[in-house]
C-alpha cells in the first residue's frame, strides 16, 4: 500500500494505492453497488447506481448527508462529493491483481480531516480484505487514534 498526504493553499489531499488479489469486476461491485458497499461502510447506500445520482450517508436517528455521484465507470472509476470534498476511486486491471486507487480532498474549512482521512484509510485496507477474504477488516483491529495523530503530523 501506498499512501501520500499533501496540502496546498486551500485543501488537504490523501491518495491511498493499494493492490488487490481479485478481478475488476468484483471489486468494482463492492465499490459500486448498494450491495457491495454495506458490506464495508454499512451507513452509505447508492439511490441509483449511476453518474448524476447521489450516494446516501445515513447518520443514524433518520438523519441522512447526500453526496452526488460526479462520475459512475463500471469496472473503471466512481467519484463522488464528500462533504465539502471529493473522493475517487479509480481500477487499474493488472491481470492477477487490481490496483485500486482512492484520492481525497477535503478544504481546510473542513472540521476534521485527519479523522477523516483515518477512516478512509480503513475503509481502503477493509476493501481489500473483502475483496480477497470475503471479510471486511474489524474496526476493533485498527488504532483509529494513533493513526489519526500520524495522518496530522503528515499534514502539517
Amino acid at each position: 500500500m501506498n499512501v501520500q498526504y499533501r496540502t496546498d493553499n486551500t485543501h488537504a489531499h490523501q491518495t491511498i494505492s493499494i493492490d488487490i488479489t481479485s478481478n475488476t469486476s468484483h471489486v468494482f461491485k463492492l465499490l459500486g453497488t448498494t450491495t457491495g458497499i454495506k458490506q464495508w461502510f454499512p451507513e452509505l447506500s447508492f439511490e441509483e447506481e449511476r453518474e448524476g445520482s447521489r450516494l446516501v450517508f445515513d447518520l443514524g436517528n433518520g438523519q441522512y448527508e447526500y453526496f452526488n455521484i460526479t462520475s459512475y465507470e463500471p469496472n473503471n472509476h466512481i467519484a463522488f462529493t464528500w462533504a465539502e470534498g471529493n473522493v475517487d476511486f479509480i481500477l487499474e486491471d493488472k491481470g492477477d491483481t487490481i490496483t485500486l486507487t482512492f484520492k481525497e480532498s477535503l478544504p481546510y474549512m473542513f472540521q476534521a480531516i485527519a479523522k477523516d482521512f483515518t477512516g478512509w484509510y480503513f475503509q481502503i485496507q477493509s476493501v481489500k480484505k473483502l475483496a480477497e477474504t470475503g471479510q471486511p477488516l474489524s474496526k476493533s483491529d485498527f488504532d483509529f487514534e494513533s493513526k489519526s495523530k500520524e495522518v496530522e503530523e503528515s499534514l502539517k
